[in-house]
């Protein structure tokens, strides 16, 4: 059983699925023009042969399912998708739902493995993973709907930690406070780099990292994002952008070209590590806490910003500055306005009070007018 190429140019799935009535091989061969549609097919004519055998089921478990299916079907996934999900069934679904059968699994016992995560965001991760698995199992026809797709309450609702993930720079100001200081005290520096690449474009980490000067027009002031560099299974990878939108041209914001020009130009990454490589991810993190345990000079605390909340820090003042939100969605590398406005933009109460305090200054003047 394989997919192979054919002289023709199209793609083989040959799978032999079992013994005909007459003792023969049960061998199916089925073309097509893509080596993505014969794969799928070759994996349906897998499951075919192993219902054939009487094996796969919705009697299967969910650990038998992940092994001999779920897995096979996702060899192609990106190397830190996968290491994300293998830690989600490793740590939180498998010990709670890996010796039921697929048709035992439902919304109560998802709900208790929700429930025994320690964090909303372990909690919310463990059941994407696990939609993921038994979505697989409703396209295979071996369960009628999928249990993970329902609503669910998670530990923290109501309670988040704001400071969760990383601190967010809700303002432009608050941006330009910690790069000027980078700029005195670290210029040039990987975290100087990544701080501003983060701040004053929005990229990924992985889209920070990945960036190389050839991808930068200092003369038109634009980047253009055509890789990522995560770490996954056996270590960091560089990768294609994540998904169609995110390989995209953006505006290059102003400050961000003045320091850029100031580095380099030079050749290879802009945030480089050991020997003018790419920095590795870990590294990048540490560089970052490193960084972040310090303070300003009138001794207030530097705020603890990672490479992920510079991003969501980069969403949410473009936001406040009134950019619109189709705009702002389309420099971030989303397909959908929602994903910004839910996932990257987050207010801080002094925001709100600002936005209040400007909407009674406009009030009061119209009073006076009239």
């Amino acid at each position: 059983m394989a997919v192979r190429k054919l002289k023709s140019g199209k793609w083989a799935a040959d799978v032999t699925v079992g013994v005909k009535w007459d003792g023969s091989r049960d061998r199916r061969v089925e073309t097509y023009p893509t080596k993505g549609q014969a794969r799928k097919a070759e994996t349906r004519l897998l499951m075919e042969k192993e219902r054939l055998r009487g094996r796969v089921t919705a009697r299967i478990t969910l650990a038998e399912f992940v092994d001999e299916v779920y897995w096979p079907q996702k060899a192609g996934l990106r190397a830190n998708t996968r290491q994300g999900y293998e830690r989600d069934l490793r740590r939180r679904i498998l010990p709670a739902l890996g010796n039921m059968e697929l048709e035992q699994i439902n919304k109560l016992n998802i709900q208790r493995m929700i429930s025994g995560c320690p964090t909303r965001k372990t909690a919310t991760n463990a059941r994407e993973t696990l939609s993921s698995v038994l979505g697989c199992a409703v396209e295979m026809g071996m369960i009628p709907v999928n249990p993970a797709s329902f609503r669910y309450t998670y530990p923290g609702d109501g309670a988040a930690d704001p400071e969760r993930g990383g601190v967010w720079l809700t303002t432009f100001a608050e941006h330009m406070r910690l790069l000027g200081l980078l700029r005195e005290t670290q210029p040039g520096s990987c975290v100087e780099r990544i701080c501003v690449i983060g701040l004053c474009e929005g990229l990924r980490k992985g889209e920070v990292l990945a960036l190389r000067w050839e991808d930068v027009d200092l003369a038109r002031r634009e980047l253009t994002v055509r890789g990522t560099y995560t770490q996954g299974i056996g270590g960091a990878h560089e990768t294609d952008p994540k998904n169609r939108n995110a390989r995209r041209t953006i505006p290059l914001r102003a400050y961000a070209a003045e320091r850029m020009a100031a580095w380099g130009p030079g050749e290879g990454p802009i945030v480089s590590g050991t020997g003018g490589g790419l920095l590795s991810p870990v590294t990048a993190g540490e560089r970052m806490r490193r960084f972040t345990a310090g303070s300003y000079p009138d001794g207030e605390p530097l705020p603890r910003v990672t490479m992920a909340s510079l991003r969501h820090s980069f969403a949410t003042a473009c936001v406040n500055e009134g950019m619109e939100v189709s705009k702002l969605s389309r420099i971030m590398g989303h397909a959908d306005v929602k994903t910004t406005m839910r996932y990257y933009v987050r207010q801080k109460l002094g925001d709100l009070k600002a936005a209040v305090d400007a909407m009674d200054g406009a009030r009061d003047k119209t009073d006076k007018s009239l």
